[in-house]
């Protein structure tokens, strides 16, 4: 039987393979990447496709997806915006307009980023944001070092409008050792050895599906980055590399090392 083109064209677009028919242009062009600022390790970043450098890849190329099918320029929501690296390392989306929230925004660095408003905000406090504020909310590596997952994804939801696009990423474990490493965390926080801003949650891939549905999103879209890395490691000069990692991540996202997550907020109604 024939699947109906629009129907076939949803499941490519999702496939959890989607990642390894991506373009990895970006990774080569960069010249922001291979700046000084850029926290990657020097090794890396003489390398073609720096593995580390996955995150902010992925974070392109679903924005620069999802900005095709925004009727007008688009509001993206950065939390944990940092010094404005992904700002930065994205090429320019005209019309844009950036929202920037860190618990430290006094930085140099973001401040020539070209964001145009920057809140300083807890994540474990109710955001400075309006309902409905963003077309494109993005949370790379900020969850894990929250006290509460559930509630800040649900301020995060909150500020996204109705089929707005949320990413998300996270490192990520099997279950069972995620829980070890919770346990470990919990043990050094009592000790005084680990301290507020430092990570506090493990995910598995199912435990951060879990938190996204039950604040009203729809999982659209989760794979893994990569298998290993190593600074400098020649085989990051060639893009089969890149794919047996992201072919790893695809099929086994609990053994990926990072967690990418598309969601979705559904339309009102819905």
């Amino acid at each position: 039987m024939k699947i109906p083109q629009n129907i076939a064209e949803q499941r490519n677009k999702y496939s959890r393979f989607r990642f390894a028919r991506w373009p990895l242009t970006i990774l080569e062009e960069s010249e922001e990447l291979r700046k000084g600022e850029f926290e990657i390790p020097a090794e890396a970043k003489s390398r073609k496709y720096p593995v580390r450098a996955l995150r902010y890849w992925w974070l392109h190329c679903a924005v620069q997806e999802e900005i095709q099918r925004i009727d007008g320029p688009p509001t993206i929501a950065d939390i944990g915006c940092g010094p404005g690296l992904l700002k930065r390392f994205m090429p320019k989306i005209d019309g844009a307009r950036w929202i920037g929230l860190d618990i430290n925004i006094e930085n140099e660095r973001l401040k020539t980023a070209g964001y145009d408003e920057v809140h300083c905000c807890d994540f474990n406090e109710r955001l400075p944001l309006q309902n409905s504020t963003a077309d494109i909310v993005i949370c790379s590596h900020v969850l894990e070092h929250v006290p509460r997952p559930q509630f800040t994804m649900g301020e995060l939801s909150r500020i996204l409008k109705p089929e707005g696009l949320m990413l998300v990423g996270v490192p990520v474990a099997p279950k069972v050792i995620a829980h070890v490493r919770e346990w470990q965390f919990a043990k050094e926080f009592k000790s005084g050895k680990r301290k507020r801003g430092q990570h506090m949650h493990s995910f598995w891939s199912k435990r951060i599906c879990g938190i996204a549905e039950k604040s009203g999103l729809q999982v659209e879209f989760v794979s893994g980055t990569y298998l290993l890395r190593h600074k400098g490691l020649f085989l990051e000069d060639h893009r089969f590399w890149i794919r047996i990692n992201q072919v790893w991540g695809a099929l086994f996202p609990s053994l990926a090392q990072e967690l990418c997550v598309q969601l979705r907020k559904p339309a009102l109604g819905a």
